[in-house]
């Protein structure tokens, strides 16, 4: 199973969002923050041609933003977990 990455930053309000879900539905992921590492930052721009976060990463699927019904999707999560 390949690891949840997430690109985030901290004044954005959808990470937190992402996060707090993420956390509730005891999904694990690997938390890269833009501001603190440039690594990430390269990454994000260059990688995967993003400039806004979060960046959602697992396997060969990306999702821009935070949408749950995606996310749901990209994870192969069929039943809807607690908001």
């Amino acid at each position: 199973m390949p690891t949840l990455i997430v690109y985030t930053q901290p004044t954005c309000g959808y990470c937190r969002e992402l996060k707090e879900y993420l956390a509730k539905n005891n999904i694990p992921y690997e938390e890269r923050d833009i501001t603190k590492d440039r690594a990430a930052w390269d990454e994000l721009v260059n990688k995967y041609k993003a400039r806004a976060t979060p960046l959602i990463v697992y396997g060969d699927k990306t999702l821009l933003g935070f949408n749950v019904d995606e996310l749901r999707k990209m994870l192969g999560i069929e039943q809807a977990p607690a908001r």
